[in-house]
């Protein structure tokens, strides 16, 4: 699979992940997941392993231009996202000590890989610079806004996902160029 498909997939994923975090925003605010681990917790599990086909098209895009930051940000984050998606499960299944657990620690994962991903982006300069803004900035205040911060979430990961998917017709007319 070429470079460019990858990024394509990516930038679906990234698109699909932020549907996935609207319609969980949207459940929270009608109040469908009052619970404290609801069965719609399912929907978080899909929009995380979504997000981590969507940061490897990113990843595939900038790895040339960033250095520690960007890999440190890059694999934070890919574990980091399984790892509170598999704790989400846990808890959904019974076992909430170690699912607790990795929940918490997945998701210090995730917020400090996206923060470092974030950070490298704007370094990178590869994209625009509001993707390593709000890379940076989305999850904590996603988590400041409580129910609408899926709302934003999601519009975020659309918009990555959307600059993503343009990206991937460049970097195919960059590579005719090369040759």
């Amino acid at each position: 699979m070429s470079s460019s498909d990858l990024i394509r997939w990516g930038g679906l994923a990234a698109m699909l992940s932020g549907v996935v975090w609207i319609a969980y925003g949207l459940f929270g605010l009608a109040g469908a997941n009052q619970e404290e681990s609801s069965p719609l917790d399912i929907l978080i599990v899909i929009a995380w392993l979504l997000q981590v086909v969507g940061l490897v098209g990113f990843h595939i895009l900038q790895k040339e231009n960033y250095g520690r930051i960007g890999r440190a940000g890059f694999y934070t984050f890919i574990v980091g996202a399984p790892a509170q998606a598999l704790g989400l499960l846990l808890v959904l299944a019974g076992s909430r000590t170690l699912g607790e657990l990795l929940t918490t620690v997945g998701g210090l994962g995730i917020l400090v890989g996206l923060v470092l991903y974030g950070a490298a982006t704007l370094q990178a300069r590869v994209l625009p610079r509001w993707c390593g803004i709000v890379l940076i900035v989305s999850l904590p205040l996603t988590i400041l806004l409580a129910n609408y911060g899926g709302l934003l979430f999601g519009l975020v990961w659309l918009a990555l996902g959307y600059v993503l998917w343009s990206q991937r017709g460049q970097a195919a007319r960059d590579a005719s160029r090369v040759s």
